[in-house]
């Protein structure tokens, strides 16, 4: 019986699990809105009919992604000396992935609803859209590697709740 109440006080609550899920797939939209008004062919700029532009277009939505991964790194690390950090760690991952594919569905979505700037509908590809959806991946995937690398390098044991 004191097994169970001990270890009930090392897990994360389920407020806390899904606050960790839900800040990084909230922000997923946001950076949506962000990639579409800031890449080119989307919004404010370019021309969505010149392929020359589309890879430009999936580095901005690769940038927007990466920045979005350090801020989950920056928070994730400076929880790991506490118990449940497994717990909110992969809350944070999942909730990455999430971000990811909502930052894509948003763009997209922004693109098709609103319009791109003078896409060619007779252009395949031309419409707002990211051609490497390998992309999705980066978010969740630099989130991964950086907590599973810093967490290892700075391990120490988690003090007692």
């Amino acid at each position: 019986m004191m097994e169970a109440a001990t270890a009930q006080r090392l897990l994360p609550s389920l407020a806390t699990m899904i606050r960790w899920f839900a800040l990084p797939a909230a922000a997923g939209p946001v950076l949506g809105v962000a990639w579409w008004l800031a890449a080119p062919g989307g919004r404010l700029y370019g021309d969505g009919s010149d392929f020359g532009q589309w890879i430009s277009r999936d580095f901005v939505f690769v940038g927007l992604a990466a920045v979005a991964a350090v801020v989950v790194v920056v928070f994730a690390v400076r929880a790991h000396e506490r118990f449940g950090f497994a717990g909110r760690y992969l809350a944070g991952l999942l909730g990455s992935g999430a971000g990811s594919v909502l930052m894509w569905l948003t763009g997209v979505g922004l693109g098709q609803l609103l319009g791109s700037s003078r896409s060619d509908p007779s252009v395949d590809g031309s419409v707002f859209g990211l051609h490497a959806l390998s992309a999705l991946a980066l978010w969740p995937g630099i989130v991964a590697v950086v907590v599973l690398g810093l967490v290892t390098v700075l391990w120490s044991p988690p003090t007692r709740p």
